[in-house]
């Protein structure tokens, strides 16, 4: 009864403040252009434009973030403000598809990182995802009290499964610096792109920024990578299911 009450409870509170998104007026905007991960694109050699993200902030000090494709359509909408009543910092998260339908609402306290994020098709409700601090991940399909998944982790993001500390100690043990690139002082960061299946296992390895770097730079990071073949835990999607995913992988080489 608990989880059923605080479903409809966070549903009413998303959709109250979803409509007053746009009732106030904004004072300052600024506009960040994204490339395809939704990360700020600094350097326009760097990655691909694929979004542009806009923040205004409105007479109350709150913001409201929107983030659209480069055809002018919606993809996310958020709004941060400070809930007075219940004394904590919170966000409306807002997603939508290239149709412009709403596929996700979220409310979320910023101070504890809290949150209820549902998912919709056909302004039906597929499934929801709770957390609460404190508590494990909870993964209900449409109004089920019963949670189908339950985590320590949020099992909508993907995880690794292995340590961070034994990737870098494999990188400090099998990392070679190509020859030409030490003679010629080539440095810098390879961002590789993981494409990560269903099973949790490398699809696919590729550079995001090769027009960066010198190409044996590239190579070997490749090579080292395949070579401890990392593996992963995939996420599941809004129906519960494990699918597909990608991650970013740093491989760094600097010259003493």
């Amino acid at each position: 009864m608990k989880n059923k009450l605080l479903f409809k409870l966070s549903l009413v509170l998303i959709v109250f403040c979803g409509l007053a998104l746009n009732q106030s007026k904004a004072q300052g905007r600024v506009i960040i252009k994204l490339d395809g991960g939704l990360k700020p694109v600094t350097n326009d050699s760097f990655g691909t434009h694929k979004y542009n993200q806009i923040i205004t902030t409105d007479q109350d000090s709150s913001s409201i973030s929107k983030i659209y494709d480069l055809k002018n359509r919606l993809i996310s909408q958020t709004k941060e403000k400070y809930n007075e009543e219940l004394g904590y910092n919170e966000a409306i998260i807002s997603m939508y598809d290239t149709l412009q339908n709403l596929i996700s609402s979220e409310l979320k306290n910023m101070d504890n990182g809290s949150f209820v994020r549902i998912f919709l098709e056909d302004e039906k409700v597929i499934s929801r995802l709770a957390y609460f601090a404190g508590q494990d991940f909870k993964f209900y399909l449409g109004e089920s009290e019963t949670p189908t998944v339950e985590s320590e982790k949020n099992p909508m993001e993907i995880q690794t499964n292995y340590e961070m500390s034994d990737y870098h100690r494999f990188l400090a043990q099998n990392l070679r610096y190509p020859q030409q690139a030490r003679d010629r002082r080539e440095m810098g960061t390879v961002i590789l792109q993981l494409v990560i299946n269903e099973a949790g296992e490398v699809a696919e390895i590729s550079c995001l920024n090769e027009d960066d770097l010198y190409k044996p730079l590239i190579k070997e990071a490749i090579r080292v990578v395949e070579a401890y073949n990392p593996s992963y835990i995939a996420p599941v999607d809004m129906y519960g299911n494990k699918t597909t995913s990608t991650v970013r992988l740093p491989v760094r080489f600097k010259i003493n």
